[in-house]
């Protein structure tokens, strides 16, 4: 049973590597989880490690719209992490899967 929750949780860490990125985060119970982003074509953080996530929202970006559509694969979709606060994106991150493991 997945009983992930993005909700007042925060990102904790940011690493990527070429083709994924792995983030840190820990959830409202102060349960720790690793979320994966696979085939990653861009990421975009604004200040985003040790900040509160209200949600990740899978909406059209100006940050996509920047990218040449000929790198996009045709799954690729952008993941907008936004802060529990001011309902901003702190982190963008365009890729074509995402999963979350209990670490």
């Amino acid at each position: 049973m997945n009983d992930f929750s993005i909700t007042d949780g925060t990102i904790q860490k940011i690493t990527s590597l070429p083709g994924k990125l792995s983030i840190d985060f820990k959830d409202w119970k102060e349960d720790s989880w690793t979320l994966i982003f696979e085939n990653l074509i861009a990421f975009q953080s604004i200040g985003a490690e040790g900040e509160e996530i209200a949600e990740i929202s899978m909406q059209k970006s100006e940050f996509l719209e920047n990218l040449d559509q000929d790198d996009l694969e045709q799954d690729s979709k952008s993941y907008s992490f936004l802060c529990a606060w001011y309902q901003k994106p702190v982190l963008i991150v365009i890729a074509s899967s995402f999963e979350q493991i209990k670490s």
